[in-house]
């Protein structure tokens, strides 16, 4: 099972949030920054237009083959839990086609958070005491 956290999204400077659940991939790694994969559904809503955004070249999936990725614009994220929220971490969107959220691994360790039992999917926030596991969050998937 892999970990789904729970994210707010938003541009910056604007209080209007989108709240949804959003997969690590410790695999996902575009340079040294952070990336949030946004669907379609989600990223028009909080005021993307897909048909404008920048093709990234030299993009490639996990067997090496070209990934087709577009490049959304800066976004917003912090995780929210119920007794806990992280800080706003800036991220570069980009938008691939698929239906969920994908956090990379540069996004994941800037919002703090630590993959403990990823095949479980248990996780926590740095700096929580190394028996405090944090459940997964029910993955969300967004259609066009």
């Amino acid at each position: 099972m892999p970990i789904w956290v729970r994210v707010r999204i938003r541009m910056p400077r604007t209080s209007d949030e989108m709240e949804t659940s959003a997969k690590l991939n410790t695999g996902f790694t575009i340079g040294p920054f952070p990336f949030i994969r946004l669907p379609k559904a989600l990223a028009e809503r909080l005021g993307f237009d897909i048909s404008r955004a920048r093709p990234l070249h030299g993009v490639l999936d996990a067997a090496g083959r070209s990934l087709p990725m577009f490049e959304l614009g800066v976004v917003e994220v912090k995780v929210v839990e119920p007794d806990r929220e992280s800080e706003w971490v800036r991220a570069v969107a980009v938008y691939t086609g698929a239906s969920s959220v994908l956090l990379n691994d540069f996004l994941i360790e800037e919002l703090g958070i630590e993959p403990v039992r990823p095949g479980s999917g248990f996780w926590r926030f740095r700096g929580e005491p190394p028996g405090r596991l944090r459940k997964s969050a029910e993955p969300e998937y967004w259609r066009d």
